[in-house]
């Protein structure tokens, strides 16, 4: 922690990471989100694959092969970046995180058929995968060249300590439900737990820039 904190204060010329770039509006809100799809994203997917095994009983194989439905959807919205050059940013994150949360409002539910989630998957994946491209978009929207290299090593900060401290806090939270509670109650209370935080994340959502960006 002393460390960590000399790092943040020291100054100088040439910093590792620019920390400056966070009085970018855009770039901070694009950071905080970074963050908070890392929760939601690994959190979840450290969920999805142990759900199918102990709460569906399915092998590792057939565990995989029906997670494969989120892969299609993340297919399926590589458009995305174009609707963000064209619409900007914020409508298409926002919509990306009203998908990710539809997609996974099924693995809360009481034993919820397999249709049911394979259709909720491709949705998540969707909107997953339109978040991500989104906030790509929105995190350099407003820098100058010599500003990427600081922005895209934050970013990548950002997301891998979302990641770390979402698959941490779901995993705590299902282990605490594992006692005194069945099986299919305690993955459903965890799911709603990865729901909350990607609600949240509409909150950083709507300080990302709206509309097209405008060259000189």
């Amino acid at each position: 922690m002393v460390l960590l904190t000399a790092f943040v204060l020291r100054r100088t010329i040439d910093p590792l990471i620019d920390l400056a770039l966070f009085r970018i509006r855009s770039f901070a809100a694009s950071s905080a989100l970074f963050f908070l799809t890392g929760f939601a994203l690994y959190g979840a997917m450290l969920l999805l694959p142990l759900f199918y095994q102990q709460a569906r009983g399915a092998t590792v194989t057939a565990a995989g092969l029906l997670l494969a439905p989120q892969g299609v959807g993340s297919l399926l919205a590589r458009t995305a970046g174009g609707l963000t050059d064209r619409y900007g940013p914020r409508p298409i994150v926002l919509i990306g995180i009203v998908l990710t949360t539809i997609g996974t409002l099924p693995f809360a539910l009481s034993n919820p058929s397999y249709w049911l989630l394979a259709i909720a998957l491709v949705i998540r994946g969707a909107g997953l995968s339109a978040v991500n491209l989104a906030v790509m978009v929105g995190a350099f929207r407003d820098l100058e060249p010599a500003e990427i290299p600081h922005a895209s090593s934050t970013t990548r900060i950002m997301q891998q300590l979302g990641g770390a401290f979402g698959a941490a806090t779901l995993a705590v939270v299902l282990q605490s439900q594992l006692t005194g509670h069945s099986t299919q109650r305690a993955y459903a209370h965890s799911f709603a737990w990865a729901i909350g935080f990607t609600v949240v994340a509409a909150v950083p959502a709507l300080f990302l820039p709206a509309g097209r960006r405008v060259l000189n």
